[in-house]
């Protein structure tokens, strides 16, 4: 049996959000999903584009740490508890279990190569 669905989202860090935004929606055509920024911080930033079956996010974040902040893939499981213990099981390092926004349960992890990934299930 499968843990994961599918990947979900491609995650880019970037310095300059607006610059970017017009990059992707502008030069590349793609069509903006959803923009959302936390009340009064227009520094921290989540647009989601459009792509299919997998979502392109451009995260502003003025707290950023620029060469560890790396494009993370984010991987849907339906079943979050079984597939966070799961993954555990197997060896797999993952963080804490959070809730960024509610119904979103949300662990981060690092691959072999210490490249980080997210699993999350939207209930």
């Amino acid at each position: 049996m499968s843990i994961i669905q599918g990947l979900t989202k491609a995650i880019l860090y970037v310095r300059d959000i607006d610059t970017q935004i017009k990059f992707y929606r502008d030069q590349l055509g793609l069509e903006v999903k959803s923009f959302m920024s936390i009340d009064g911080r227009s520094d921290k930033q989540w647009v989601e584009f459009a792509t299919g079956e997998c979502t392109l996010v451009l995260h502003g974040n003025m707290d950023k740490d620029f060469g560890k902040d790396r494009p993370k893939l984010a991987f849907r499981v339906d079943d979050f508890e079984t597939a966070y213990n799961t993954l555990i099981e197997r060896g797999v390092k993952l963080g804490p279990v959070r809730s960024p926004s509610p119904g979103l349960k949300v662990a981060e992890g690092l691959d072999p190569e210490d490249n980080p990934f997210t699993i999350d299930c939207q209930k």
